[in-house]
């Protein structure tokens, strides 16, 4: 009897292990876009933005993943600095998941910084085994 209880409460307890470990693995690709952007490392954000990707900048401008990252490799866009207040994982499903930010940004504007504080809304999506962000949608927030 105390063996079925354990198999009944490991078997219960199984799908919290996995969405925290997804919450992990959502959470380094939410760090991964941030470090791919201030760093310039292309190979990684190949990686992190999902090949649908939509970007919706705070201004209202849209982006597919190749004319991001385009814009970073033509130093058109320049991110500087993106520090986290606040990051919260939300696991949706098994193969969605969501992040809600607070981050203080600096990006470069005709050669002059630029803050931002900016409230961001990602979603990701797993393919291959690997989380990719899909859609960004930022808003301004109050300095």
């Amino acid at each position: 009897m105390l063996n079925r209880i354990l198999v009944v409460f490991v078997l219960l307890a199984l799908p919290a292990f996995s969405a925290t470990g997804a919450a992990k693995a959502v959470e380094e690709a939410e760090r991964g876009w941030a470090k791919g952007v201030t760093t310039n490392d292309f190979a990684l954000l190949e990686k992190v933005l999902a090949d649908d990707l939509t970007y919706t900048h705070s201004t209202g401008a849209a982006d597919t993943k190749q004319s991001y990252i385009g814009n970073l490799k033509s130093g058109k866009a320049k991110y500087v600095k993106v520090d986290y207040e606040q990051l919260k994982v939300q696991v949706l499903t098994r193969d969605v998941a969501i992040t809600i930010c607070r981050a203080q940004f600096v990006t470069m504007a005709d050669g002059k910084p630029n803050p931002a504080h900016l409230s961001l809304l990602h979603v990701f999506r797993k393919k291959g085994g690997e989380w990719q962000l899909v859609a960004h949608q930022s808003a301004r927030l109050p300095q």
